[in-house]
């Protein structure tokens, strides 16, 4: 039995599909298992992904005979998923060869964990890179280490390996209170980070491209007003509902409750540049 699930969501992915497909079958952890879904593509992915899964059998690939939405395509693989770890990764990233192996042995080395993170970095088109933003874990417990950990996260954590059994119920929740792609990865984060649960492996790297999605969380657009301050309402108070949940001391509540009205901000959309947006009309 495979130890790791790692899902690929993909829709008209032809051009990336198989850079991505190639990168996952040299990890150098190989106890792996792909599962590939595809939206009904209606480009060359199924060829791709059909010879890919010829060539290696750990590679399933599935495709959907009509388009169920970013959402179901991307959450399926979890739901399928058998392994204690899982991992998503979008048709078009792609990431060290050793990847997998160190966020494997990260978790391994620390039990409390339920997420490993790498170096992330972000590759804008024409392949310019920007720099890499390397994960700090902060050793201390308690207020200070939460709020390092929140205002030190990176979006590109989301697609590093969790612990299935922790990762499965948390989406659902996420997806039940907050049924939006925009900022769901921070939202999913979140309560891993109140709980210090992350660990890293610095020394490997995750390749994020910056290029429109559409097959999950990242898909987004300019939203009108309204939509944003709805988004950053509900995230808000989901965060806070969470916060709610944990046995902290009142004073730590009380400064992380403070913190989420900054927090929201930095993961949805500041106050700032809504209200430059109602002033000027963009």
């Amino acid at each position: 039995m495979a130890e790791v699930t790692i899902g690929v969501p993909v829709y008209n992915g032809q051009d990336q599909l198989e850079e991505c497909l190639d990168c996952l079958v040299r990890q150098t952890f190989s106890n792996i298992e792909i599962l590939v879904f595809d939206n009904a593509s209606t480009d060359n992915t199924q060829a791709i992904a059909e010879r890919f899964a010829v060539q290696d059998g750990r590679i399933r690939y599935t495709r959907r005979p009509e388009n169920v939405g970013a959402v179901r395509n991307f959450i399926t693989p979890l739901e399928q998923a058998k392994t204690p770890y899982f991992m998503w990764r979008a048709h078009d990233d792609v990431s060290s060869f050793d990847y997998v192996e160190k966020l494997v042995g990260a978790l391994k080395r620390t039990p409390t964990a339920t997420l490993a993170t790498g170096t992330i970095q972000f590759e804008r088109p024409k392949g310019r890179s920007t720099r890499d933003y390397v994960p700090s874990i902060p050793a201390e417990h308690g207020l200070s280490g939460i709020l390092r950990l929140m205002f030190g996260s990176h979006a590109g954590w989301y697609y590093g390996i969790w612990k299935t059994e922790t990762l499965r119920p948390l989406i659902g929740k996420v997806w039940t209170e907050f049924p939006y792609a925009w900022a769901s990865d921070h939202l999913t984060l979140y309560p891993l980070l109140l709980d210090q649960q992350v660990t890293a492996a610095p020394d490997t790297k995750f390749i994020q491209r910056v290029t429109p999605k559409a097959h999950g969380p990242r898909t987004g657009q300019r939203q009108p007003i309204p939509e944003l301050l709805e988004l950053r309402r509900v995230f808000l108070k989901s965060c806070d509902d969470m916060l709610d949940e944990r046995q902290f001391d009142l004073l730590t509540k009380l400064v992380i409750k403070a913190a989420n009205r900054f927090y929201v901000g930095k993961r949805v959309y500041p106050m700032r540049k809504i209200i430059k947006r109602t002033l000027f009309r963009y």
